[in-house]
């Protein structure tokens, strides 16, 4: 009889248990849902604004967090009716509203898990077209110090060339001028040996 008892006992004490857990998760699901259900509130009330503003990259950020926050309401909306929770007739409105703003049917309701995955790749585009721009920059810049330093290349050819040359003419002109002090010696010494060879001619006689 002791042991009946006990067997009870334990028994209404698992039932008791597994009660107090069902309502724990039905009140978890109802405020996850009740959290999901503002959060889409703010999202719509943020991409009303951003559209007002009509400041296209402040609306495409909105809608990116509207359609999340939308995801985020279906999931747990799932969860809370799967657990006997009863959805909110304004709530439905407001999805409503959400799938309008985001040009889907009102009644939409598909779960699509690529709100984020789209502004992941959108960022991940955006930052390969900045690389892009900066290794444009910089291969730019790259051709400019190439031409540059052809250019001074070039200059420096044209310098050396230019000594050449001068040092060739001078040379020239050294030389030339060589040759006729040259010829004005011989020229010199030619009238010297004459008028030597008429004085000698002259005492001879």
């Amino acid at each position: 009889m002791k042991n009946i008892i006990i067997i009870c006992l334990l028994a209404f004490g698992l039932a008791a248990c597994n009660t107090a857990t069902k309502n724990e998760e039905k009140i978890d699901f109802t405020k996850s849902y009740e959290t999901a259900a503002l959060a889409l509130t703010d999202a719509q009330l943020n991409y009303d604004a951003a559209v007002a503003s009509k400041d296209t990259a402040r609306i495409a950020a909105a809608k990116i967090q509207l359609e999340t926050a939308k995801i985020n309401y279906l999931n747990s909306k799932t969860d809370y009716t799967a657990n006997g929770g009863t959805v909110k007739a304004e709530d439905e409105q407001l999805l409503a509203k959400a799938n309008t703003s985001l040009g889907k049917p009102v009644n939409d309701t598909t779960i699509i898990a690529t709100a984020a995955e789209k502004f992941i790749d959108s960022t991940k585009i955006n930052a390969d077209k900045k690389v892009k721009q900066v290794l444009g920059t910089i291969s730019t810049g790259e051709n400019k110090v190439r031409k540059v330093s052809d250019a001074v290349a070039a200059g420096q050819n044209t310098v050396k060339n230019n000594v050449i040359k001068a040092n060739e003419g001078l040379k020239k002109v050294n030389d030339t001028t060589k040759k006729r002090l040259e010829e004005i010696k011989k020229q010199g010494n030619d009238l010297l040996n004459l008028f030597k060879r008429k004085t000698d001619t002259t005492k001879n006689n």
